[in-house]
């Protein structure tokens, strides 16, 4: 399995365990490496985080400092990946939007919340949590039923979840689609995620919705190749019904996320005949493909067949 090639922080991150030509580098004090290695574990691949911490660990050659920062290190992975958590009544994305207090999470849609412990993915003492506001719970529930079935219907295994956050004069509706794939055995690990946030007045009759939609990609058979692309997106959602609102709101999603896929096809596509072409090993004047076992095969027959 390759591993991703060093950045420039994990280049300086190795440079500061060893001493230089003249014997006069300094090492990174405890905050410099923490720093550091919480930026580069920020840009480990899906899937991909146990083995960056591991090679990291390897780097930064002080395991005190490594695994006392592990479930911060962890935390930060978690929320920023949106990863799932699944228990056998519920299932809820684990995001900054509904974290509560010593890692404690909220599940709106189960109204419940429960402890995660981060290191061995596990969620623990469950509580109930009811909403108390009946109506902004009402608009909570249409668009999480509506983005519901658009994940269903577009995503092998995808999942979301839809947030609320109520202030004096407003309420603020969050929404998150999470899907990955995770083929560590065939060389590649793939993550699409999304968030999108209005708010919502009494006298709202439109709402600015904002969103940003990321693809993180990588494939390392024989190689290092990786896909990480954010778009930002900003569309006017007119405000009638809950029901009405939701279902406008989840073609709005569709909408914007088949643009980036197809984009992303587009590109591809462009990349086939160009870019990846130039990497390609030529073929023979017969245009096809050369059987190099039969060749080396006949070879050993031939020279069997002379002795």
């Amino acid at each position: 399995m390759t591993r991703p090639a060093a950045s420039g922080v994990s280049r300086k991150l190795a440079m500061s365990t060893e001493p230089s030509s003249t014997g006069h580098t300094p090492p990174l004090d405890r905050l410099e490496k923490v720093q550091v290695v919480s930026r580069l574990l920020k840009q480990a691949p899906p899937g991909e985080f146990s083995e960056a911490f591991s090679d990291l660990r390897a780097l930064v050659k002080d395991d005190g400092m490594m695994y006392e920062e592990a479930p911060g290190f962890c935390a930060i992975h978690t929320k920023d990946h949106f990863t799932p958590m699944e228990a056998e009544d519920f299932k809820v994305l684990l995001t900054r939007h509904n974290e509560l207090e010593e890692n404690r999470f909220l599940d709106p849609e189960g109204q419940v919340s429960f402890k995660y412990d981060h290191l061995k993915r596990e969620p623990t003492d469950f509580q109930a949590h009811p909403e108390e506001d009946e109506g902004g719970e009402l608009w909570r529930r249409e668009l999480y039923k509506s983005l519901e079935a658009y994940v269903n219907n577009h995503y092998p295994k995808g999942t979301c979840s839809v947030f609320i956050k109520d202030t004096a004069v407003r309420r603020i509706l969050v929404a998150c689609i999470e899907s990955h794939r995770h083929k560590a055995s065939a060389f590649w690990n793939g993550l699409w995620k999304s968030e999108w946030t209005f708010a919502l007045t009494p006298a709202s009759t439109s709402t600015e919705v904002t969103g940003s939609i990321t693809v993180q990609a990588h494939y390392f058979e024989n190689g290092n190749v990786h896909l990480s692309v954010t778009r930002d997106v900003e569309e006017t959602l007119l405000v009638t019904d809950e029901a009405q609102t939701a279902r406008d709101f989840a073609k709005l999603v569709e909408k914007a996320e088949n643009q980036v896929q197809n984009g992303l096809m587009e590109e591809y596509r462009k990349m086939n005949n160009t870019h990846m072409k130039s990497f390609r090993r030529q073929l023979p004047v017969t245009h096809t493909t050369l059987d190099w076992e039969k060749i080396v095969t006949g070879k050993i027959v031939e020279a069997r067949a002379i002795l």
